[in-house]
């Protein structure tokens, strides 16, 4: 028997031997077929995979150096000259034309194909081509992640229209009293075209799958980029110099009381008394017509060329190789609100904005009572409490959906994410710019307010503790049937969604009138970095906004309990498949 045992272990072991070693050669020969098989590739130039590489690869240089040369051309001292107006227009001219020029392209042949096709056909049947199959243009096919979200595209709509009424206002007022010369009327009138047919693409359109041939497409992308991202900074730098100008001359009124006002405005590029315009000037009229109410307009066409650039970035990155053979979604004509548990959460955050309402109001009181700090003060104390609130509310949110299920990023969700970022970035730079004046003043012996640093500590850290949980929320649902009853945070949530609409508005009114925490003279970088992150502050809060509102609507949405049974195996299904 021990023999028969032995002789036994011995033909096991040589069995399992011989296996190791065919198996080895078989991974061997495997592995040297597939390296053989690399000599029967093609070249790149022949490859496709390779050829859109490429072509993105050039579409992303074009509009990084597109993007630089505007940016020197818009802070360049040379360019922004009197001596430079006409070169100056035509560079904006160009790029509004070749955006425009884009558009239009992209509405004949690719959205909306049937006029190219009726005209194809006609050809077709007079004689003038013989195969007009080649020539057809595809349906286009709406499975992209485009502008995400129905609240963006709302938001978008909105932004968009306040950016027309600007450019529009500037168009009109290019033949008020001196005439401007006919290229400033170019160039608004593109302006204004470009900015409705962008709004309308993203509000409509911005679903779009793209072939990754269309180099048409791939690069007036990107050139729309570049525009959205050069009027993002020409604009902030508008706001710049409005904002120095004018609190250069409410400091100089105070500190020298005998100068007058004429001796005051000379010494800067923007006039806000006088209503003659030369026909060279650069600055824009609808800015000293329109008064305070072209602050709001400045703000809403800075966030809408944000988030425009960042939209047609979405759509360049996510092309389709061939977007004729995927599925075609419909688009939603309805939409359903599931409001049970919400009640609680709505009218505390009416009372938070009755009390933000009235503090505007009493600042406007005590401002033409020329009881400034006492204003400041009030708005300060005001800063204060709703990022207190705001943060517990978070944290509470953040306990109480614990319980909720994980699931993955979903279809269309990486531009909330992305904006979401730029908007923590923009309240970073806003926040760490006040501390550090807050200490410089202290540095120089002024008498500043205990209450500043406190505020923007605060305020940081409620925009961190808010991102990262909108960041985790997005990604959470009610799989259980407790969580589907009880609706964990849901009442939270709402309340911070009214919470941050409250500060959308109240963050508009403070940058247009007040910002807290800043002293009055401000140095001329200080004012540059202030004027570029004051709208993103304020686009933040609209944003989160719009992403809290994607989570009361998600998250505890009865739809979704299916998706579980749908994406993750049972215990059944998992035993019958190892069976």
């Amino acid at each position: 028997m021990m023999m028969k045992c032995k002789q036994r272990v011995t033909v096991t072991f040589s069995e399992s031997l011989k296996n190791k070693v065919s198996t080895a050669s078989t991974s061997y020969s495997i592995s040297t077929d597939v390296y053989i098989n690399h000599d029967n590739e093609p070249q790149w130039t022949r490859n496709s995979t390779a050829k859109s590489f490429c072509i993105n690869m050039l579409c992303s240089i074009y509009a990084l150096i597109l993007t630089m040369v505007a940016f020197v051309i818009e802070i360049s001292p040379t360019w922004r000259s009197e001596e430079m107006w006409l070169p100056y227009s035509i560079f904006c001219v160009l790029m509004y034309a070749v955006a425009v020029s884009y558009f239009i392209y992209l509405y004949l042949f690719v959205i909306y194909p049937n006029i190219i096709n009726s005209c194809i056909y006609f050809l077709f049947r007079k004689g003038f081509l013989v195969d007009p199959g080649k020539w057809l243009r595809d349906e286009p096919i709406f499975n992209g992640e485009g502008a995400g979200t129905m609240y963006l595209r709302v938001g978008t709509l909105f932004f968009g229209s306040m950016g027309s009424v600007l450019w529009g206002t500037e168009v009109l007022l290019c033949f008020f009293e001196n005439q401007r010369h006919g290229i400033y009327v170019v160039k608004y009138t593109l302006a204004v075209v470009f900015t409705y047919m962008q709004m309308h693409f993203i509000f409509s359109n911005s679903k779009i799958s793209l072939k990754r041939s269309n180099i048409i497409a791939k690069f007036g992308l990107m050139h729309c980029v570049a525009v959205n991202l050069w009027t993002w900074l020409s604009i902030c730098l508008i706001k710049s110099s409005i904002k120095h100008a004018k609190k250069e001359i409410k400091y100089a009124e105070e500190e020298a009381k005998n100068t007058t006002k004429t001796e005051i405005f000379t010494k800067w590029s923007y006039d806000f008394t006088m209503d003659e315009f030369g026909p060279h000037d650069k600055q824009l009229r609808a800015i000293i017509k329109l008064g305070s109410n072209s602050e709001l307009l400045l703000t809403c066409l800075v966030e809408f060329s944000l988030i425009a650039a960042v939209i047609c970035f979405i759509i360049w990155k996510n092309d389709d190789p061939n977007p004729g053979e995927s599925p075609k979604k419909e688009k939603k004509r309805s939409f359903r609100f599931d409001c049970s548990g919400t009640s609680t959460g709505i009218f505390l955050g009416i009372v938070v904005h009755i009390i933000s309402t009235v503090v505007i109001g009493m600042h406007g009181i005590l401002t033409k009572s020329h009881k400034t700090n006492a204003a400041d003060l009030l708005v300060g104390y005001t800063d204060f409490l709703m990022f207190l609130v705001t943060l517990v509310a978070c944290v509470l949110a953040f306990f109480q959906m614990r319980k909720l299920q994980y699931r993955l990023h979903a279809h269309g969700e990486v531009i909330d994410d992305i904006l979401l970022i730029v908007g923590l970035a923009g309240e970073c730079v806003y926040s760490c710019t006040g501390m550090d004046l807050y200490l410089n003043d202290r540095l120089t012996k002024q008498t500043v307010t205990w209450i500043t640093i406190p505020s923007f500590v605060l305020r940081i850290t409620e925009v961190l503790v808010q991102t990262v949980f909108i960041l985790f929320a997005s990604r959470m649902r009610c799989y259980t049937y407790s969580n589907r009853e009880k609706q964990p945070g849901k009442q939270v949530i709402t309340f911070l969604l009214v919470c941050n609409i409250n500060l959308f508005i109240y963050h508009t009114f403070e940058t247009m009138e007040s910002n807290f925490g800043f002293p009055l003279k401000l140095p001329e970088n200080y004012s540059v970095m202030l004027s570029i992150a004051s709208p993103i502050v304020v686009f933040y809060r609209f944003h989160s906004s719009a992403c809290l509102a994607e989570i009361w609507k998600h998250t505890y949405s009865r739809k979704h309990h299916h998706e579980q049974l749908i994406h993750e195996p049972t215990v059944e299904n998992v035993v019958v498949k190892k069976l």
